[in-house]
């Protein structure tokens, strides 16, 4: 497998490549819109076709959407099916499963950051965008509802084994990557 976490400092912004070098297929979580020249390579270098652009959670009205990644290399954009009607995207809700050559993304329902946040749960990890930062929570924003971030981050994040690894949307605090029981 292919797993590369790509940083970029100037916004402290996480974004994930994941490839099955069998298949060619490959996922890439909540990439920028100006990494799409670098993932465009990182796919090339690696002989990856993209499948999926999935995003953890999108803001209104800086509607995110696959940039430039969708229209070079075909894939689906993804997002969660509580975000609003008219931000399109194919609709993820919790207990769907994405597949990628012989591997499998399950998908999280986290509302409280937003409130159409999901996670990626892929074998032993999680990518919970904003829903949980190493040391908090992602910042509130217009559309955050505590109460639900409190709710998914306690009994859905946390419910998970403890050795699940989290990797977060942003790195505020100097880690990448944390674990369930940290």
């Amino acid at each position: 497998m292919i797993f590369r976490q790509l940083f970029d400092p100037a916004q402290s912004a996480m974004t994930y490549l994941i490839g099955d070098p069998v298949s060619g297929e490959a996922v890439v979580v909540d990439p920028l819109k100006y990494q799409a020249t670098l993932i465009l390579a990182l796919l090339a270098e690696h002989h990856l076709r993209l499948k999926y652009v999935l995003r953890t959670h999108v803001h209104r009205p800086d509607r995110i959407d696959c940039g430039d990644l969708c229209p070079h290399t075909g894939a689906i954009f993804v997002i969660g099916a509580h975000n609003a009607p008219d931000i399109p995207g194919a609709r993820v809700g919790g207990g769907d499963v994405l597949t990628f050559g012989n591997e499998s993304i399950a998908v999280i329902e986290t509302p409280g950051h937003t409130p159409g946040c999901v996670t990626y749960a892929w074998r032993d990890r999680i990518f919970c965008g904003d829903a949980l930062e190493l040391g908090g929570c992602g910042q509130a924003v217009d559309e955050t509802n505590a109460g639900a971030m409190y709710d998914s981050v306690r009994n859905r994040i946390f419910s998970l084994p403890g050795d699940t690894l989290i990797y977060p949307g942003h790195d505020c605090t100097g880690r990448t990557v944390s674990t369930v029981a940290e």
